[in-house]
């Protein structure tokens, strides 16, 4: 059974995770930014982390729903969420690249790039607003199914 619960407290982590990077990396300089590493490595954290909630959505819905399960890369569920029309098919391919990003945070973590960082959270803080919508969106469906 599909734990709502479970989905609703990772949004929450990831309007968090977001509101803290908004709030905090908004309004500096790219040079400020890249030239301090505790700003670089926060912003990192919580972007990983953020990140990391929307894959564990996505990955409990397929497993719970019994949806084809991606098996190649991390990022391919997001194909079956489009696929089965929780998020659009527009959107998967930002969702991919999210979790690529991700992927460099957690696998590359040395040769993470702080411009990239920087230029990642000026300009697509966006995309976890829209994939939590579509996900609230998605379960408030489920929820009008449900006995009451």
């Amino acid at each position: 059974m599909l734990d709502i619960y479970r989905i609703r407290t990772r949004i929450q982590e990831i309007r968090k995770r977001v509101l803290e990077l908004e709030k905090n990396y908004k309004e500096i300089t790219k040079e400020r930014f890249v030239k301090d590493s505790r700003l670089t490595a926060a912003a990192e954290r919580n972007l990983q982390v953020a990140t990391q909630a929307c894959i564990d959505i996505a990955n409990h819905i397929v497993a719970t729903l019994g949806f084809d399960r991606p098996v190649e890369e991390t990022s391919e569920v997001f194909n079956t969420l489009g696929n089965e029309g929780i998020i659009p098919e527009s959107f998967v391919n930002t969702m991919k690249k999210m979790t690529g990003y991700r992927n460099i945070l957690v696998h590359g973590y040395l040769i993470v790039d702080p411009n990239k960082t920087y230029d990642y959270i000026q300009n697509n803080m966006e995309d976890f607003s829209i994939f939590a919508k579509h996900i609230e969106k998605f379960i408030g469906k489920i929820e009008k199914k449900l006995p009451r």
